[in-house]
């Protein structure tokens, strides 16, 4: 479960309220898309040297999808590195704490940036390009859950949107146990370091991870349609035109991704 002082203190200045509900339905599980999408976590600091390089790779990834993989990304800014001198305005415990988990499932002895979870299945060394597109190759074949997601704009509030994400579920994930997670991720950003190891650099960043929240959990059952529905309010801060809604199932022993989806906030 999430760290409840890392999440108030990601949305300090954001209200968000959830109303979660799920309904079943007997349906036909269709055949499995030949790509299905593929999430990449790059966790990172501008607090740290090593990391700008990870970061254009995550915009490039993003920008070329290369070998025709869907990807998803994810830029997790860690909170270690905030004591060199510069508190890097993105960071937050939570994603510290995400990054542990992963350490501990894929017997890594300690986290480490820059760093490039694939899937939930491989941890890499987040600037180094072809570890991280092995990784992602090797998890393009694996069985997933089918996401759909949609959104619609509140009657009163422009910045309230109601979400709703359905799963369906294949044979090969049938009984599975399963965390259904949404993030809110921002385009387009950048920071003017002004002291640290990047002292003087302007970072740019892609996918940054403004909100995550795991909704619920769930049984994936192959006759049933689950649908989850919730409702988030959004920064004012935030570039309404730089943000996608982000849903995916993790499987909470393994970290495995088990399906994932995205979408434009229009």
């Amino acid at each position: 479960m999430l760290d409840t002082k890392a999440l108030i203190a990601l949305v300090a200045s954001v209200s968000i309220t959830l109303a979660v509900s799920l309904s079943v339905q007997v349906v036909a599980y269709q055949s499995q898309p030949k790509q299905q999408p593929i999430l990449v976590e790059f966790f990172t600091s501008e607090g740290c040297s090593s990391c700008p390089p990870s970061d254009r790779l995550a915009s490039h990834l993003q920008n070329t999808s290369p070998d025709g993989h869907d990807l998803i990304i994810l830029s997790e800014h860690v909170d270690y590195w905030n004591y060199l001198g510069w508190q890097d305005q993105y960071s937050s415990p939570q994603f510290t704490l995400r990054q542990q988990q992963y350490a501990s499932a894929l017997g890594q002895n300690s986290v480490y940036t820059p760093e490039a979870v694939i899937d939930g299945s491989y941890g890499v060394i987040g600037s180094e390009a072809g570890s991280v597109n092995n990784a992602i190759t090797r998890c393009a074949s694996y069985p997933k859950a089918l996401l759909r997601l949609s959104s619609q704009d509140s009657e009163t509030d422009k910045l309230k949107k109601k979400v709703s994400v359905s799963v369906i579920c294949p044979p090969d994930l049938n009984g599975k146990e399963a965390a259904l997670f949404l993030a809110v991720t921002e385009d387009k950003l950048s920071s003017n370091v002004r002291s640290g190891e990047n002292a003087g650099t302007v970072l740019p960043h892609t996918g940054v991870v403004r909100y995550l929240k795991e909704l619920r959990r769930l049984t994936l059952a192959q006759t049933k349609d689950f649908s989850c529905d919730a409702e988030i309010t959004l920064s004012p801060h935030w570039k309404m035109q730089d943000l996608r809604i982000v849903a995916f199932l993790q499987d909470p022993t393994t970290r495995r991704i088990c399906g994932a989806t995205q979408a434009r906030i229009q």
